[in-house]
């Protein structure tokens, strides 16, 4: 009688953990697999992938952009993308990503390495932490992830630290 009551017990806390459902996003020769709760939208010939709430106060949602070969070549303050810069597409001054009354200020290089980006393919990851006002102490930052696959031309730029999304990266399939 034990042994079948311990049987049970025993598979009840092996059960398989429930799988998160999701959609394919295909953008520039490549497919990912996101979360089905998660929402695309085009920016010109980019897409932003909406992965969270979209606060007031924010400049922008909680998402992260993909870019191509146009990211590419105006990435850099209306200049080409600069792995040793952050992603800074405008020439003026931005808003600072968690808290929109701030502008953006330092930024620190904080990682670079190199990772896979799907099967055969390396991008440069690089981790910036910006704050948001350069001049004064103890105000906003945030960090700013950067997936460079130089190869393809495509820019991945995340302000959000979206839990999730190198694994998402890594898992790309390539056309």
């Amino acid at each position: 009688m034990i042994l079948p009551l311990a049987l049970s017990a025993s598979l009840a806390l092996t059960a398989p953990a429930a799988v998160t459902p999701t959609k394919p996003v295909t953008f520039q020769g490549f497919t990912i697999q996101i979360p089905a709760r998660w929402h695309v939208k085009k920016e010109g010939v980019n897409l932003r992938v909406i992965t969270g709430a979209c606060s007031a106060k924010a400049a922008e949602c909680r998402s992260f952009l993909l870019g191509g070969p146009i990211a590419v070549k105006y990435a850099s303050e209306g200049g080409a993308y600069r792995p040793d810069q952050p992603y800074h597409p405008s020439s003026g001054v931005t808003e600072c990503v968690p808290d929109k009354k701030y502008t953006s200020g330092q930024a620190t290089r904080v990682k670079t390495s190199q990772t896979a980006f799907g099967a055969g393919q390396r991008a440069r990851f690089t981790e910036w932490k910006l704050s948001c006002d350069g001049s004064r102490l103890g105000v906003a930052s945030y960090t700013q992830r950067v997936w460079y696959v130089k190869a393809r031309k495509v820019l991945v730029v995340d302000h959000w630290k979206t839990p999730g999304l190198a694994t998402v990266l890594r898992k790309a399939v390539w056309g």
